[in-house]
């Protein structure tokens, strides 16, 4: 993606953006051209090539943008969880709830995957001083261990819900995985 703080190329990122994801709820990603995305958007070819060298590259970006969305929601909370954590992180799935499954019609949940691999270690370092009750590790490689299984044991609740329809509340999920983490929904003979 190239990078530009001019605000019309701002307006126009968006715009391209959002056309991808609107072309997205009907056709799937792979079958999706520039030429269509940059019509949606209204704009000619050459505008999304100043912006964008591929529409891969306008999918990272516009994840990059819920991105933000989530790390602003955290840095909100005057204490930060991994329960408040879940509840924002679902809440925000459910607003994008149709580009989750647009998503998952293009066979491209994968990606979502490799975007949270990426970006939880970030994150992680960004809010550390925040994180309550964080567990402590002997050492970085563990640290990146643990945030792997996190990724991974979260995505598959995300693919789940998203596999139902998402027919749970956020906060329904959270508490679900809240029950399970506290070791509730263990038998106990």
């Amino acid at each position: 993606m190239n990078n530009t703080e001019n605000p019309i190329a701002a307006q126009s990122k968006q715009w391209i953006m959002q056309s991808l994801v609107s072309l997205m709820e009907t056709k799937p990603f792979q079958e999706i051209t520039i030429s269509e995305i940059s019509e949606n958007a209204q704009l000619v070819r050459r505008t999304f090539y100043r912006n964008f060298d591929s529409k891969e590259d306008v999918l990272q970006a516009y994840f990059n943008t819920l991105v933000q969305k989530f790390i602003s929601e955290l840095s909100k909370l005057s204490v930060l969880t991994t329960d408040t954590a879940l509840r924002v992180l679902f809440g925000l799935c459910k607003r994008y709830e149709s580009f989750f499954l647009s998503l998952k019609r293009s066979n491209m949940l994968g990606f979502m995957l490799e975007q949270w691999n990426y970006v939880l270690p970030k994150l992680h370092a960004l809010m550390l001083d925040r994180i309550k009750n964080f567990p402590q590790t002997s050492s970085e490689q563990a640290l990146e261990y643990i945030l792997a299984f996190n990724v991974g044991g979260t995505f598959n609740i995300v693919i789940k819900w998203i596999d139902e329809g998402m027919a749970l509340s956020p906060d329904e999920l959270a508490d679900i995985v809240s029950e399970f983490s506290s070791g509730s929904l263990i038998k106990k003979d």
